[in-house]
């Protein structure tokens, strides 16, 4: 029985090691790499930026600097990253003399219009501070409103004839901007602000036509705008108040001139230069 048992095993083992035999095994090695494609003409090789830059030979006799290797350099980096939130002035006026012809045109007396011709000279102790002196000679023109005036005053309009002041005052600029014109061109321009006291030589409204000097006060404000290194262009407005001559019968005693300036600023020196905080 036992004879019998082991001969059947032997005859089921003998067709399992056959089989064991002719199944093959999987094969874990990597396949084989693909062939290499050929490089067109004047392709330059893939940058690997794992790989720091080379270093240049040292020259002989000198000691290599211990230097970190980077994968970047400054030229690697993008214009855009470059550029500063926060930029410089482009215009700079600390320690510069200003000298400016003005041309003044009064807007508020609409029986006497007043031409004006001045000059301004000014010194900037500050970028956003100076101290001027001005003095403006005005020709009064009389308009043809001045007949309707009197006849609805009752002959009580006030005549007072403006001749020209002279100023002493200081200019604060609070603010600073840039703007660009036709899409390609930047310019710097400030805003202003100006106050002094000063005279003014003005006939009063009623005989006698006293003539002055009367003391003057002067305020004002406006734009300039610098297109080149030494020179600007000025908008401005100022208000120029002065007492008349005190009548009761007149409810106003004191005059104010308020006149539109324009004027073209020459520095000097004519170029600055930058100088950071």
């Amino acid at each position: 029985m036992r004879t019998s048992l082991t001969v059947a095993l032997v005859i089921c083992a003998v067709p399992l090691s056959g089989i064991a035999e002719e199944m093959p095994g999987i094969d874990l090695s990597q396949p084989p790499a693909p062939p290499a494609r050929p490089r067109p003409e004047g392709e330059l090789p893939p940058l690997d930026l794992s790989k720091p830059h080379p270093q240049a030979p040292a020259a002989e006799g000198k000691e290599e600097e211990a230097t970190p290797a980077a994968p970047f350099t400054e030229k690697d980096v993008a214009l855009g990253d470059k550029v500063k939130a926060v930029q410089r002035k482009g215009f700079i006026k600390a320690h510069r003399f200003e000298v400016e012809p003005q041309f003044s045109l009064s807007v508020n007396d609409p029986f006497y219009q007043k031409f004006g011709v001045g000059l301004r000279l000014a010194y900037n102790i500050e970028d956003s501070l100076a101290v001027a002196v001005r003095g403006t000679y005005y020709t009064p023109y009389r308009r043809d409103s001045v007949r309707e005036g009197m006849l609805a005053f009752q002959s009580q309009l006030l005549s007072s004839q403006l001749y020209g002041l002279a100023m002493a005052y200081g200019i604060w600029s609070p603010i600073y901007g840039k703007a660009s014109y036709l899409s390609k061109n930047i310019i710097h321009f400030d805003v202003y602000l100006s106050a002094g006291f000063g005279a003014v030589w003005s006939a009063t409204s009623l005989a006698p036509r006293n003539e002055g000097p009367h003391l003057a006060t002067d305020l004002g404000g406006g734009i300039r705008f610098y297109p080149k290194e030494w020179l600007a262009f000025d908008l401005g407005l100022s208000a120029t108040l002065y007492p008349d001559q005190p009548i009761k019968s007149v409810p106003g005693t004191v005059q104010k001139v308020f006149a539109a300036n324009i004027g073209f600023s020459f520095f000097f020196p004519t170029s600055f230069e930058y100088v950071y905080p």
